[in-house]
Parts: C-alpha cells; sequence; structure tokens
C-alpha cells in the first residue's frame, strides 16, 4: 500500500467532522487543492503540515510550515520530496527541492464584496518562478462561524499565475453546514476535487484526487486562529 492510500485510509472517517478557513493547498500557502485562495492566516498564526500524491510518473511526500506576519501577509515553506519514474524504463529518480512563498491580501471579501490577494511561489526560482493574483467571493447564506469569522454557502475564485500555475485558474468551496466543505478547481489543465475537515481544532485534512484519477492527502495541524 503506497503512502498515500495509507493515509486515506486512516483520515477518511474524519471527513465528516468540523471545517474552518484559511487552510492550506498542497502547495502550503492557504488555499483549495491546488490553487491559492484570498485566505490568509491571522497575524501570528501558523501551521505545519505534510501531503502526498500520486500522479502518472511520480509519487510526492511534501513537508510545509506557513506564518502570518502583518495582518494581512502569509510567509511559507514546502520541502519537496518526489519519486519519479522515467516512462518505459525501470528506472528512479528521487529530487528533492524547496519552495519559499509569500501571499498578501490586498481586499478581505465582504459580502457580495471579492477580495484581492497577490503572491509568489518559489520565490528562489528551484524550479520556476510562479506569481499569481487571485480574487475570491463569499456567496450565499451564513452556515456558521469560526473563530468569530463568517462561513458562508459558497466561495467562487479565480485568478491568472505564471510558472508553475499556468494562466487562468479558478475554483469553488460548498460547505454544506459547518460540518462538510468540498473543493473543485480548474489548474493547469486539470480538474481537481476533494474533501476537507477539521475534526479537532487546529487539525485540517484533505483528501481528492488531481486530474479526477490521482490520489492526494494533505494533512495539517496549526494554532493562533
Amino acid at each position: 500500500m503506497t503512502c498515500a492510500r495509507f493515509l486515506l485510509v486512516v483520515t477518511l472517517p474524519l471527513l465528516l467532522c468540523w471545517t474552518a478557513a484559511a487552510e492550506p493547498s498542497l502547495l502550503g500557502l492557504s488555499g483549495l487543492m491546488l490553487s491559492p485562495t484570498v485566505d490568509i492566516l491571522p497575524e501570528g498564526a501558523w501551521n505545519i503540515g505534510l501531503n502526498t500524491s500520486e500522479l502518472e510518473d511520480f509519487e510526492t511526500v511534501n513537508y510545509y510550515g506557513n506564518y502570518g506576519i502583518g495582518s494581512n501577509t502569509e510567509v511559507g515553506l514546502l520541502l519537496l520530496r518526489a519519486d519519479l519514474s522515467v516512462k518505459d524504463k525501470a528506472v528512479k529518480r528521487r529530487t528533492d527541492e524547496t519552495f519559499l512563498s509569500i501571499k498578501r491580501a490586498f481586499i478581505l471579501p465582504e459580502g457580495n464584496k471579492p477580495g484581492f490577494a497577490v503572491g509568489v511561489f518559489d520565490i528562489t526560482d528551484e524550479v520556476e518562478t510562479t506569481v499569481f493574483a487571485v480574487a475570491t467571493w463569499e456567496l450565499g447564506r451564513q452556515v456558521g462561524e469560526v473563530d468569530g469569522r463568517a462561513l458562508h454557502l459558497l466561495n467562487l475564485h479565480a485568478g491568472f499565475g505564471s510558472g508553475q500555475l499556468e494562466d487562468l485558474f479558478f475554483g469553488a468551496r460548498a460547505r454544506l453546514g459547518d460540518k462538510v466543505e468540498l473543493m473543485g478547481e480548474h489548474v493547469d489543465g486539470d480538474w481537481n476535487v476533494g474533501a476537507r475537515a477539521r475534526p479537532v481544532r487546529g487539525l485540517t485534512v484533505d483528501a481528492g484526487f488531481i486530474d479526477l484519477q490521482d490520489l492526494a492527502l494533505n494533512v495539517s495541524y496549526g494554532q493562533g486562529f
């Protein structure tokens, strides 16, 4: 059993529990499965975590941490550990990369008014520096509240990026009450879907599929929300 499938068996029951806002993506910084959103860690808040995914030619296990600085800025560090298999050859190659990121929200979403944020992933150009801008709309009725922040039924996200977030990306997050959160997005030509839960305060669990077929899991723990 691969690491991703083992974690799925362990964490799947947790996906029927409580959810929260400003949770890490597979890239570490706050977002959906892969795409960033306007969500920002509050000042002094932090999270650490790991994620794993099974893609067509490689499997990754990544470790990351994020920290909220100022009122609307978060910084992050992600350590990528990937085992690559070369097609049609019995060859495997391991690669290790370190990515630094920063994201700043200039406008936070309020009612039907969108929020706006910009950011940079892989600042030091280890693979390819990625610059992005994203807008988030919070729509629908309020379905709950976490740490003083209202949770709305539907969030829509759309943005544009260079590098590893190629061109236009967009996505949606739906909260079914305050217990289950579902995610869908289109990033770099792929459709990704997943679910997110926060079973106990500080702990977040994601499970989903990249390109609708490749399993991905993300587990994090944070404080200061």
